[in-house]
């Protein structure tokens, strides 16, 4: 999740995980009550997540846990709903009524990432009696008036007023992701456990307030439709994500491409710019560069919207994940250029399907806790995410190393063959590397003659040396490095002593299941 702070500079910066809170502007007492105190509280429960990540850059090691702490809404079933940020990666989830009230502990039921969203389950039920489920608001649009609810140190809710601004489609957390998104107005104080926040409408939920820049006084939450989405979805076996298409775009302005293509000025939509492999879309014969026009009847402008009747003009993206499950179809129609200024137009069934990992080159998700690697003498291995690139802080965008960033912003235009990227992420001190210190974050393109694709044909590369030697092949002007094959295990012994690294096996290394 992503908090927006000003410093004392009057500058935004991201502030850490262990001290995020909602806001730094004092409370200007204007909200208002609907409901009781006592009922309002009667429908959250205070969580305190211990949060541990694993550790990218030593990936047989964690990081030192810290704790977040947010307000979980009690929905239908005994079930308790919160931010995937508020608990991924969490060892100890603690529950607490609002009022000192009874402790417990909870499981994660559920959890997207991509969406932001996360279903807990208490483990002693007994911490819902007295409590009261809130359902979900459906009749949220631009106007609307909105309660964001918190509570006091000492359990009382204090209820702060937002106006909706904007509903729209747009980014996610996650970066790769964008759904519908409500913006809303109004000054959120600074109080503690507020990681995540509900927001109410009408005595419902409205959604959860995820982002708060107290520059602008402007709140992101994600909305009941989308958490009704995954409340349903996720409840389904081989749940892997909201329903997509599997398909990138951009806007079609300007009239050059148009007549190029052949669209002429009457036919209006936008320019399919990717398409995942072996993906909906790909499956369904979409091409990139296709002029995607309808989307289930609905006529698409330049911008990617067509207009909803609740909603207005919003993404079409929308219609699949908001309006479909993963396994419905969805018909595309669109234009195909098949020379300069003519084309044809064409239709696809789109089989729609979740997130599929394998899709990605660079992923932008952790799926586990459980990082894969694997040593070559005192060379470090392990395939490339975002997450990974994360590691350079809050500018990693800036700080990351080059090659890398350019292998993540690129990947889809990298052969089918590359299933990840594989890097030489680390060089630790041994007999065997000396010199070698400045190989880090290196691409691997081969290892003893063979492409490397994946962590997993390095293991088996490794099986055959060359003449009595293992010879890398990295990027650029990099390498060949070589290592004696018949010290590897002796070198290896050395860095599990110096490191603390576990036995090593393809088990052990995530290298298989």
């Amino acid at each position: 999740m992503k908090i927006f702070f000003l410093n004392e500079w009057g500058y935004l910066r991201w502030v850490a995980p262990s001290c995020l809170f909602l806001s730094t502007l004092l409370y200007c007492g204007c909200g208002h009550f609907k409901r009781t105190q006592s009922n309002l509280a009667n429908s959250v429960l205070r969580v305190t997540a211990t949060i541990q990540y694993p550790d990218l850059h030593r990936p047989w090691l964690k990081k030192q846990p810290f704790t977040r702490e947010g307000l979980a809404t009690i929905i239908e079933g005994g079930r308790l709903l919160v931010t995937a940020d508020l608990v991924a990666h969490s060892t100890y989830i603690e529950l607490e009524k609002p009022e000192d009230g009874p402790k417990g502990t909870a499981v994660v039921e559920a959890i997207d990432e991509e969406c932001d969203l996360a279903v807990l389950k208490p483990v002693d039920k007994d911490i819902l009696n007295g409590t009261t489920p809130l359902q979900l608001s459906t009749n949220i649009c631009a106007g609307s008036k909105i309660d964001v609810l918190q509570l006091e140190p000492n359990g009382t809710p204090a209820l702060s007023s937002a106006v909706i601004t904007t509903v729209a489609v747009m980014s996610y957390p996650a970066e790769n992701a964008a759904y519908l998104l409500y913006r809303a107005a109004g000054s959120i104080p600074q109080r503690e456990g507020s990681f995540v926040i509900p927001a109410l409408h009408e005595d419902k939920l409205a959604g959860l307030v995820v982002r708060y820049d107290p520059r602008i006084q402007a709140a992101d939450i994600i909305p009941a439709p989308i958490i009704g989405r995954f409340l349903t979805e996720s409840t389904k076996p081989g749940y892997s994500g909201l329903a997509r298409a599997g398909l990138s775009w951009e806007p079609l302005r300007g009239t050059t491409l148009r007549e190029w293509m052949g669209a002429g000025s009457d036919r209006i939509g936008v320019f399919v710019t990717s398409l995942d492999s072996e993906g909906p879309s790909e499956k369904a014969g979409l091409k990139k560069g296709d002029l995607i026009m309808k989307v289930d009847g609905k006529s698409i402008d330049g911008d990617g919207n067509y207009t909803d009747p609740t909603l207005g003009k919003i993404t079409f993206n929308n219609l699949a994940s908001l309006g479909k499950s993963p396994g419905d179809r969805i018909n595309i129609e669109y234009f195909r250029t098949t020379g300069v200024g003519t084309g044809i137009i064409g239709t696809a069934n789109v089989t729609l399907s979740g997130r599929n990992p394998s899709a990605e080159i660079s992923p932008s998700i952790l799926e586990n806790d459980s990082i894969p690697y694997m040593f070559l003498g005192g060379l470090l291995f392990q395939e490339l995410s975002r997450p990974y690139l994360r590691e350079w802080g809050p500018n990693w965008r800036k700080d990351a190393p080059l090659n890398l960033l350019y292998l993540d912003e690129f990947q889809k235009e990298f052969p089918r063959t590359q299933k990840r990227f594989v890097i030489l992420s680390a060089v630790l001190p041994t007999p065997e590397t000396i010199g070698m210190e400045n190989l880090g974050n290196s691409l691997v393109e081969k290892v003893n003659g063979r492409p490397i694709h994946c962590l997993a044909d390095i293991a088996e590369a490794a099986k055959h040396p060359d003449k009595g030697f293992d010879r890398i092949d990295l990027e650029g002007s990099s390498g060949p490095v070589y290592l004696d094959a018949a010290t590897l295990n002796e070198v290896e012994n050395l860095v599990r002593e110096r490191y603390g690294v576990p036995e090593s096996t393809p088990k052990s290394q995530g290298l298989i299941p």
